[in-house]
């Protein structure tokens, strides 16, 4: 019987412009280095049981990344983060782990939010005032492409708080993530008078709500340490 384990991992500087797909080859590349024992799919292409949580979009660095591994064999969560940071490239860092019980959710089917600090790099004497704006609209409309065509999508649901620090010239955007629901912190930029070029973006938390007030971490709701 093996062991699933669940990582928390940073994506720093030197990961911040690559693809969810590459960070995957990041993670199955140590994987291979550190000859930890894990289990494949079946059929003509075996791919590693690995399952990530909510994407971190490119041009964002991390520090709450989340993955769970399911092992062919027993091994401890320690020596699986022990292996894994002798052979990850720079940037990218295993932060902790924990051994998974028989039965747990999926991260991509408990993961709703996610808490990002914008740090903005350029002047910004009325940012407070474009927040309160932000704050107090109905709608926020964003444009997506589809098959079908584009379409609108009102954001303003999907931001739960969004605050200003004047001092760090700093924002801290709590907001849905996941497949329910997502907003992409560069989407709110424009409605700030801000490109992605004036910010610095790091997501330091992805969380399961269980009530409006109630957020926890994916190693929490496995622990039950929350109440």
């Amino acid at each position: 019987m093996g062991s699933d384990i669940r990582l928390k991992f940073s994506v720093g500087e030197a990961g911040r412009f690559i693809s969810h797909l590459d960070v995957v080859r990041v993670m199955e590349r140590a994987i291979r280095r550190a000859k930890l024992p894990i289990a494949f799919s079946q059929g003509f292409h075996p791919t590693p049981r690995m399952a990530f949580a909510s994407a971190l979009p490119v041009g964002i660095t991390s520090e709450a990344e989340y993955v769970d591994l399911q092992m062919r064999t027993k091994i401890s969560s320690q020596d699986v983060q022990q292996a894994l940071n002798q052979v990850l490239p720079p940037g990218f860092r295993v932060l902790a782990a924990m051994e998974l019980p028989d039965q747990y959710d999926s991260l991509m089917s408990i993961i709703t939010t996610a808490v990002y600090q914008i740090q903005v790099r350029v002047p910004a004497a009325d940012l407070q005032e474009r927040v309160n704006e932000v704050l107090a609209a109905d709608q926020l409309l964003v444009a997506h492409s589809y098959k079908e065509g584009d379409q609108q999508k009102n954001i303003r649901s999907l931001i739960d708080s969004l605050s200003y620090s004047q001092d760090a010239n700093c924002l801290h955007l709590q907001c849905a993530s996941g497949t329910h629901s997502n907003l992409r912190p560069m989407d709110l930029l424009p409605f700030l008078q801000l490109s992605l070029g004036d910010v610095s973006i790091h997501r330091t938390a992805l969380l399961i709500k269980l009530t409006p007030e109630q957020l926890v971490t994916p190693f929490a709701i496995v622990k039950g340490v929350y109440n």
